[in-house]
């Protein structure tokens, strides 16, 4: 579903709608790790900000996005704080974002 292995027979359908040509970036879902890839050495806005960083997004652009996203996901109080400093539920969020 997410792309980590190609289709090899079947159908893959999310509702009511099949999905096997789209590209899974198109698949409007997202994936969530069990053990919450996270770097334990960042902040939460670290980590929240990594993967924005490495696409080369400017440091406003990037800012913005890990405060919205921190809003959203009820992380604004933590993202000075390391995953250890965190609950399960608080390091997955921080891994959604």
């Amino acid at each position: 579903v997410a792309g980590l292995e190609r289709i090899t027979g079947g159908e893959i359908a999310i509702g009511d709608r099949v999905v096997n040509e789209l590209e899974p970036k198109d698949r409007d879902i997202a994936m969530v790790f069990q053990n919450y890839a996270l770097y334990p050495h960042f902040s939460v806005y670290e980590n929240m900000a990594y993967g924005l960083k490495i696409r080369g997004l400017s440091k406003a652009e990037i800012d913005q996005r890990v405060q919205k996203a921190a809003k959203i996901l009820e992380l604004g109080t933590f993202l000075q704080r390391k995953p250890r400093q965190l609950s399960g539920g608080q390091r997955q969020r921080v891994a959604m974002g």
